[in-house]
């Protein structure tokens, strides 16, 4: 019932994917604003549209009070799809920053020693080696550790807690690399050797 979009999406606003598609149609805004986060942070608000992608992957507009009563009935919500791992994210924001993952990008150097980091958040944790700070210590042995994973899984030692569990014999484990050569070692076959 209303005109087709000017133009198509974009490739960025995320393939299709089949292994998680879902059943009902999703939503995506239409036309995409900067940033492309959704209508409540972008133009799509402003154009008053949604581009519905139905079942059979076909684009169409509705208005967005349309889209929020259909949303409702037919459960469809956002859906954004890496196009490596096919992991779906329900903003395309969170999709942006999963990305990161599969790339090969540092931009993040550190000035004292140049190693470069994908993330803001590991630069920061790596600069600790150079300052020596080790703000999260142990109420137990009072050892001091970087972050505070590092001194959550310090804490294992303590408390006896093993949360990796083999899934074929049961046993279980303090620290995943440990499982991780459990299940190597006593559970696939090794080829024979010649």
């Amino acid at each position: 019932p209303f005109p087709a979009p000017p133009h198509p999406p974009p490739p960025s606003q995320s393939p299709p994917c089949e292994a998680s598609r879902p059943r009902a149609p999703r939503t995506l805004p239409w036309p995409p604003g900067p940033g492309e986060a959704g209508p409540e942070q972008s133009e799509a608000s402003r154009y008053g549209r949604y581009l519905l992608i139905d079942s059979q992957g076909l684009p169409y507009t509705v208005l967005v009070e349309e889209a929020g009563a259909a949303g409702e009935r037919a459960g469809l919500r956002k859906l954004y799809c890496c196009p490596v791992c096919s992991r779906t994210f329900e903003y395309l924001s969170y999709l942006q920053r999963h990305s990161i993952t599969h790339s090969e990008h540092k931009p993040h150097v550190c000035r004292a020693c140049g190693k470069a980091f994908k993330r803001t958040s590991h630069l920061e944790r790596h600069k600790y080696t150079h300052a020596g700070r080790k703000p999260h210590q142990c109420p137990i042995c009072q050892r001091s550790f970087r972050d505070a994973g590092e001194l959550a899984h310090h804490q294992r030692v303590h408390t006896g807690e093993r949360p990796f569990q083999c899934e074929d014999c049961h046993m279980r484990f303090g620290e995943r690399n440990t499982l991780q050569r459990h299940i190597r070692r006593k559970h696939r076959q090794q080829p024979p050797t010649p």
